[in-house]
């Protein structure tokens, strides 16, 4: 059973976008990050959890301890390329696996995407292009 694939598909079928799914199967924990591109409320994590619990429990008999549902957060993670089309201009953080030019982490301006590669505008007016599979993490980084 893929329970990241039903969870993705119940989340969506009320309105929502699973940005991410993490499952501990030793500690039955499941904890879901929802977005609606909108500001996600206490009301909004409670709806999602309600009907996720339903689901898992009632309409599929599946076994789990918690469920956490909350916000990704202002600084949220970047994960599928889509995200990268979506948050095109705003101020990010990348960590790579391989280095680029001797260094893995990098923050600049999103660019957006050129085919498979990630586009991002450096302090000096340079372009760092980054193969989508080369990141291993990616993350909003806000002026707050």
């Amino acid at each position: 059973m893929d329970i990241q694939k039903i969870i993705s598909d119940s989340v969506e079928n009320i309105g929502y976008e699973l940005v991410e799914c993490e499952h501990n199967q030793n500690n039955g924990l499941i904890r879901i990050f929802i977005d609606n591109g909108d500001i996600i409320s206490v009301e909004d994590c409670v709806k999602v959890s309600n009907h996720l619990n339903r689901v898992l429990s009632v309409e599929l008999d599946y076994d789990f301890s918690r469920l956490e549902v909350s916000s990704p957060g202002v600084d949220r993670k970047l994960i599928k390329m889509t995200d990268f089309e979506r948050f095109n201009g705003e101020k990010i953080k990348v960590k790579l696996y391989s280095p680029i030019e001797n260094q893995k982490k990098y923050q600049g301006k999103l660019l957006g995407l050129k085919e498979n590669l990630i586009q991002l505008e450096l302090d000096k007016n340079k372009i760092l292009e980054v193969p989508f599979d080369e990141i291993q993490l990616a993350r909003l980084d806000p002026d707050l």
